[in-house]
């Protein structure tokens, strides 16, 4: 853990990110972490590196001139909400960390766009601004696919586990797939759609907020009547 420790001092926006996640409400300490060393033996080396897999993400896909740097803060911002959400969801340990980290990286898609494809990135959010439809489903329609299939292909080179590169891969159409209970790509969607809702209505969102799209995805997996329970749940994690 100190070797771990000592490499990440050398980066310091690194050793900022590593402090301010351990003090974070996302984990809930009773007293603050002030040292990298007790920061990594809390963490763990597994969560260290996902941390670095998505600062190396953020850092990469730089936001073409026409994007607005605005933009990428908003997308980098509701990555790290939705994943604070993804963790107080009812998971089974086993897909915790998976989950979190496919939270946290859902919609690098978004960013590949906004950087290699820029003039792409402005279209589908003039289009789905001007129908009310979904930026995921403009860009289906533009492009024959979405961000998040582009993220999951990318980040599956990187080398991402499986069940993380599925979630992403699914996170707007989760009802395409079997399912074996509050699974990895489930949690994903459900973290994505609540972190939205708090952002657009952050005193709480009603039921009639949620699109079409949204309530008939709800439906096909019998989560609808649990939406409030998991409401309260991110409004907590998201404090």
């Amino acid at each position: 853990m100190e070797k771990v420790a000592e490499i990440i001092e050398r980066d310091v926006a690194m050793a900022a990110k590593v402090l301010q996640l351990v003090n974070s409400a996302f984990f809930g300490l009773a007293r603050r972490v002030t040292t990298l060393q007790a920061a990594v033996g809390y963490l763990g080396v597994d969560t260290i590196k996902n941390l670095a897999l998505a600062s190396e993400a953020f850092r990469v896909f730089t936001p073409h001139p026409r994007v607005p740097l605005s933009e990428c803060e908003a997308i980098q911002k509701h990555a790290h909400r939705a994943a604070a959400i993804a963790a107080a969801l009812p998971l089974e340990p086993a897909n915790r960390e998976s989950t979190v980290v496919a939270a946290l990286l859902h919609d690098v898609g978004s960013l590949v766009l906004g950087s290699a494809m820029p003039d792409v990135y402005c279209s589908t959010r003039t289009m789905a601004a001007e129908r009310g439809c979904q930026v995921f489903e403009a860009e289906e329609e533009l492009l024959g696919t979405s961000h998040a299939e582009i993220g999951a292909y990318l980040l599956g080179l990187w080398g991402l586990p499986n069940i993380a590169v599925e979630a992403i891969a699914h996170h707007h159409r989760p009802d395409r797939i079997t399912h074996s209970g509050f699974d990895c790509t489930v949690a994903v969607y459900v973290a994505e759609l609540l972190e939205e809702e708090l952002e657009a209505h952050p005193q709480g969102a009603p039921e009639r907020g949620i699109s079409e799209h949204d309530r008939a995805c709800l439906e096909t997996l019998g989560l609808l009547p649990r939406i409030s329970e998991f409401r309260e749940l991110a409004a907590q994690a998201c404090v």
